[in-house]
């Protein structure tokens, strides 16, 4: 079963089920690379260094996508494109991952925070190894094009310039000089036609606004998951966001489906607060700030106190999430953000699931099904990294984001958001979690 999507192809590898990423035809969002007797890329040569800096760029300017590392792809005679064919996992020793960190870092502009993933292979097969993915984000129309500041020579050597790689179906060019020529006099034009024009104000730092909220809380050291919805055209101050008609407001008066013990970001003791030039709203296990131009960035912790409430207490389960205080929660910051924040920067919005220390001892765990008081299917799978950051485009609506959302923290412990109770098709279903509130 070719995989359909970015984040089942990472389900598949997390589950260690690669046999079912084969027959998955490169695409604008997939390129494969096989492994063969070496490192798919060879970063002590020039030319290795500027070919892993092409493919990030070009799919950084084509919304995204995922280098995986470790399978084959070839083109048959009957098909247009190249198609997993091969599994070819290798010894994670081929590949130190701050070289891989450092050429893109050196060569890219603008820089581009590529998440660095291992995925190990099933052990009851004669191969064995790894696989390593590339997980590229997609540039913001507005902070487009990345390009490659050093290009090759016809002796495979760098040589002063630079390239616009993009991404085409299932193969990697450039942008022609005469595009590139275009976009650069229409960018002069607009220039000089609007003189009295100021450019944008600085975009919040999503890593920083992380960063900030856990060393706020003193969280450094504990299981965090984070929500965050970053507005791709950011104003310098949301109009209203101090308001009791606005922002503030919002949060102060949230419409949550348990507003009295629910798994929600409603206080009801505690008010929203001046926080770096935005809003914070907190108790001690969960927090959502929004910065000046409307950013926000939430937290709760993936612990008994909060996202792991009576797993521990109630059934033993110690580091094991609670699948209602998940769904209840990813719900219902979707529907106040959605519903009362996005509406305030009109423009495309990316929505954001980060998961921090879900591995460290005890891990974090989570089972398909619902939870143990009910009747549940299989095993507690365990998180399969410390470092989660997963991103996707806004719908807009609460349910399939939510929907979005879970699918990125399913993942992360190798299972399938289609497995939690009350998601619906491409939903994460209001009335379904209502009647497990009954």
């Amino acid at each position: 079963m070719p995989a359909s999507s970015r984040s089942e192809l990472i389900t598949f590898l997390a589950q260690q089920r690669p046999e079912d990423v084969l027959g998955t035809a490169e695409c604008d969002w997939v390129d494969f690379k096989g492994a063969g007797h070496g490192a798919p890329y060879d970063l002590s040569t020039h030319k290795g260094r500027f070919e892993l800096s092409k493919d990030v760029a070009a799919f950084a300017n084509a919304g995204g996508g995922l280098i995986v590392c470790g399978i084959t792809a070839k083109q048959q005679a009957n098909e247009l494109v190249e198609v997993a064919r091969k599994l070819t996992p290798f010894q994670q020793s081929l590949i130190k991952i701050d070289q891989y960190k450092t050429t893109v870092d050196e060569l890219v502009r603008p820089l581009v925070k590529v998440t660095y993933q291992w995925f190990a292979h099933p052990n009851t097969d004669e191969v064995s190894g790894h696989y390593f993915v590339l997980d590229v984000p997609g540039l913001p129309e507005a902070e487009r094009w990345a390009l490659v500041r050093k290009v090759l020579n016809d002796k495979d050597q760098f040589t002063e310039g630079w390239t616009i790689p993009i991404r085409h179906d299932d193969r990697t060019t450039t942008l022609s000089p005469d595009e590139a020529y275009r976009l650069i006099n229409d960018g002069v034009r607009s220039r000089f036609a609007l003189p009295w024009t100021t450019p944008p104000a600085p975009r919040s730092d999503p890593a920083e606004a992380r960063q900030e909220l856990e060393e706020h809380m003193m969280w450094q050291d504990l299981p965090v998951l984070f929500w965050q919805s970053v507005p791709q055209n950011a104003p310098e101050l949301v109009t209203g966001l101090h308001s009791q008609d606005g922002i503030r407001g919002a949060l102060l008066n949230q419409d949550a489906l348990r507003p009295h013990g629910g798994f929600n970001f409603s206080l009801a003791y505690n008010a929203p607060e001046p926080y770096r030039g935005g809003l914070l709203l907190t108790d001690n296990r969960r927090a959502m700030s929004v910065a000046a131009d409307g950013t926000v960035t939430a937290a709760a912790l993936a612990t008994d106190d909060m996202l792991g409430w009576g797993m521990e207490r109630g059934f033993s389960e110690k580091g094991r999430l609670n699948v209602v205080a998940l769904s209840e929660m990813m719900l219902e910051y979707f529907r106040l953000v959605d519903h009362k924040i996005v509406p305030a920067v009109p423009g495309v919005w990316e929505h954001r699931i980060v998961a921090v220390r879900f591995a460290d001892e005890p891990p974090r765990k989570l089972a398909p099904g619902a939870n143990p008081a009910f009747p549940f299917i299989g095993a507690t799978q365990r998180a399969s990294t410390n470092d989660w950051n997963m991103t996707w485009t806004a719908h807009g609506d609460p349910e399939q984001d939510a929907h979005e959302g879970l699918q990125r923290v399913y993942a992360l412990f190798g299972l399938d958001a289609a497995q939690n109770p009350y998601v619906r098709a491409k939903a994460l279903s209001t009335e379904a979690l209502r009647a497990a509130f009954q």
